[in-house]
């Protein structure tokens, strides 16, 4: 009797599992932008997938509930969402010390916070940071030596990354001022850290893309989001405008700010609102350049985007226009995530504030129907 009742337990947790597993899917979906959620999205569904096939095969074990990573899952997602700027989950950061690198849990304030997120029970913590551990397992303080090493090899802006480490459970309060004394925050839930604005940055100039350019004098941002147009992409940026309008962002962004951008973006920018700019864009455009300031291109690529190979996702205008970015040390206002993305992928991160792609639309909404 006392076996079933213990068999039926169990099955109940693991049901109860694939009920989280199930609401951090959910959770994740308002996150799927950002690189490498949806690495996350994927490891959440395998465990699901061998849950429901442990469930329903009636071969639930213990070790099946208590090695699942939901609970880390669920508390990176808690965590998560209390961040400003987060750029990437799991990102990939080498060290010298070792071969494989750290991968740090969450990226956030554009690169300037790096947070690490511990689920463990506080009994764990502790007995690892003892030592009362199998041997190889790793202390928090270990992590940290890890964070601490990688982040003075991996500058953002120009300067270290602050580290915070999270915990799920409380921990003594000598271990905390340990991690203080090496240069590490620590946060919870309750408490999390104090932040920055998020688009705070170490310099007051800021770099504009092109992309960045026409979004801001698009009449679609100005005002007229209510359309449905014959381009089905114009028809969906309309859709997300109306949802999320664009300009108090930007707006945001560039508030306080000395705007700059080079000749090649400031060229690219005209040739399209030649083209296909209405006389209201033009109008936007003629104020917008007011407040922007010219300069010439860079001369020759910085030493970060020197080994940078071209793809599809990166051409010689993109590379031009972020690189007079990185040579005067600013961010780069831009929509071409895709091209951020590659360079991450060749190991380079670049200072970006990034946001929706947006076309001009003026021209277009004679043949659109108005909502």
């Amino acid at each position: 009797m006392e076996e079933q009742e213990d068999h039926e337990n169990l099955y109940r947790e693991a049901q109860k599992k694939v009920e989280l597993g199930e609401e951090l899917k959910v959770a994740l979906k308002v996150f799927e932008d950002i690189p490498g959620v949806t690495k996350v999205q994927r490891k959440i569904q395998q465990e699901l997938k061998f849950l429901n096939k442990v469930i329903s095969t009636k071969s639930v074990k213990e070790h099946h509930i208590t090695s699942s990573n939901f609970v880390y899952y669920d508390f990176l997602i808690k965590t998560l969402r209390l961040q400003q700027g987060v750029v990437d989950i799991n990102g990939v950061f080498s060290l010298e010390s070792r071969d494989n690198p750290l991968r740090v849990d969450i990226v956030a304030n554009n690169g300037f916070k790096w947070v690490k997120v511990i689920a463990r029970n506080s009994k764990s913590v502790e007995d690892a940071v003892r030592g009362c551990v199998s041997m190889g397992a790793r202390s928090v303080l270990d992590q940290a030596e890890d964070y601490l090493e990688a982040s003075s090899l991996h500058f953002c802006m120009f300067q270290k990354p602050k580290i915070v480490f999270y915990f799920s459970n409380k921990i003594e309060d000598s271990l905390r001022e340990e991690l203080l004394e090496m240069g590490v925050q620590t946060a919870s839930l309750d408490s999390p850290d104090s932040d920055v604005d998020e688009y705070a940055t170490t310099s007051n100039e800021l770099n504009l893309d092109v992309t960045t350019l026409l979004a801001y004098v698009s009449a679609l941002t100005n005002g007229n989001a209510n359309w449905v147009y014959k381009e089905r992409l114009l028809t969906e940026q309309a859709e997300r405008e109306r949802a999320s309008p664009l300009k108090p962002l930007l707006e945001k962004i560039l508030d306080g700010k000395k705007l700059v951008c080079c000749q090649l973006a400031y060229d690219a920018f005209q040739n399209i609102l030649d083209i296909v700019g209405g006389q209201e864009e033009r109008k936007r455009a003629e104020e917008l350049m007011k407040r922007v300031t010219v300069y010439p291109d860079v001369e020759s690529i910085p030493e970060e985007f020197s080994h940078i190979r071209f793809t599809a996702n990166v051409n010689e205008r993109s590379l031009k226009i972020f690189s007079f970015g990185m040579a005067r040390q600013i961010f780069t206002v831009t929509s071409n995530k895709a091209f951020v993305r590659s360079a991450k992928m060749q190991g380079i991160n670049v200072p970006v504030f990034v946001h929706a792609s947006v076309a001009l639309t003026e021209g277009k909404q004679a043949n659109a129907k108005p909502l």
